[in-house]
């Protein structure tokens, strides 16, 4: 076993099956707005036709994924978006279509024309209920959450499986357990984004906002308020997270160092990241100098597959990154936490 001061890198002979894919369907954005999902230039030049995503679905069910999201950009903005939800509703995946609800029209009539599978359906960004608080953290949060509590109470007979998206940062603390409440009362699901500062303001390749950076000054409160989620979960409140997740958010993104929370320790790569080329990436800020040589097909060779997992956990760019200070977004923390917890994105 080789250790690395940033963690350790186990070579394993056996395949650990990777259960849950985050699928960038599309970097189109009807908004006019840039993704904030990749900002290394990592955008695909070429993204895979109809053809090629109905072939992916094919390879998704053939490798053991379980569990897919589908990111964007905007994927309702796709002219194909039916026939691709038609192709997972005929999959053994269950999947989520992760959007805008300013796409409001067209997503009420893909429910009414579709029907969802079981464990399928949407989540949005909603990062707050009190119309009072329009500090925006980027990428149109206000305008997103605002159209979302709207769009979401009627879809709630349309699609099985409805769920938000919240960043956690420090100006929206006390509003969790609202809209927990709001979206169980709803039939939905809740998910924690935080964003993970430690005392870093600059990322590799993000600038973080002090103004919503959660710092070890936060830590007692966001403590108080994760007992709060946690309780209400306990009592049958739809949070999807794991009780390890939730009662390690304050310690993870409330650091009295300069690290945040980084993939450098991991010994199993724990998602698939796939590009809209149906390349494969490290996260969703990093391409990966190793990983981005290998496609989605490659996997269906074991060897490969085997492979992908060891250039995943060596890539040289995920190392320097993990070795700088670490993640800005939680979603590898998240899907690392899935992997433990046996792949599913909803507990």
């Amino acid at each position: 076993m080789a250790k690395q001061q940033f963690g350790y890198v186990k070579k394993r002979k056996a395949i650990n099956r990777i259960h849950e894919t985050q699928w960038v369907l599309t970097y189109q954005c009807g908004l006019n707005t840039a993704s904030e999902y990749c900002s290394l230039g990592s955008h695909a030049q070429n993204e895979a036709n109809l053809e090629q995503k109905i072939q992916a679905i094919e390879i998704f069910e053939k490798i053991g994924v379980s569990n897919i999201k589908l990111l964007g950009g905007n994927p309702t903005d796709l002219p194909e978006i039916d026939e691709i939800i038609v192709a997972l509703n005929e999959s053994t995946i269950s999947f989520v279509v992760t959007d805008n609800a300013m796409n409001g029209p067209k997503i009420l009539a893909i429910a009414k024309k579709i029907v969802f599978k079981k464990n399928s359906g949407f989540f949005f960004s909603l990062d707050f209920l009190d119309e009072n608080l329009t500090n925006s953290i980027g990428g149109c949060s206000v305008v997103k959450t605002k159209a979302a509590i709207k769009l979401i109470p009627k879809l709630v007979d349309l699609v099985p499986l409805l769920g938000v998206n919240t960043v956690v940062h420090a100006k929206n603390l006390d509003e969790l357990p609202k809209i927990l409440a709001w979206i169980t009362k709803l039939g939905g699901y809740m998910n924690l984004c935080p964003l993970i500062w430690g005392k870093w303001d600059k990322f590799l390749y993000r600038t973080a906002d002090r103004e919503f950076a959660l710092r070890p000054e936060h830590r007692p409160k966001v403590e108080q308020i994760m007992a709060i989620l946690l309780e209400m979960k306990r009592h049958g409140y739809h949070l999807a997270c794991s009780e390890k997740y939730i009662v390690s958010l304050a310690k993870v993104c409330c650091r009295d160092d300069c690290f945040g929370w980084n993939c450098g320790h991991l010994s199993n790569c724990p998602l698939l990241r796939v590009n809209s080329d149906l390349s494969l990436m490290i996260c969703s800020d990093l391409q990966g100098n190793q990983v981005k040589n290998f496609k989605l097909d490659d996997l269906l060779d074991p060897a490969k597959y085997a492979t992908f997992q060891q250039t995943w956990l060596n890539d040289n760019d995920r190392l320097y990154c993990a070795s700088r200070h670490g993640c800005y977004w939680s979603n590898v923390w998240r899907a690392a936490d899935n992997f433990e917890e046996g792949g599913s994105f909803v507990k």
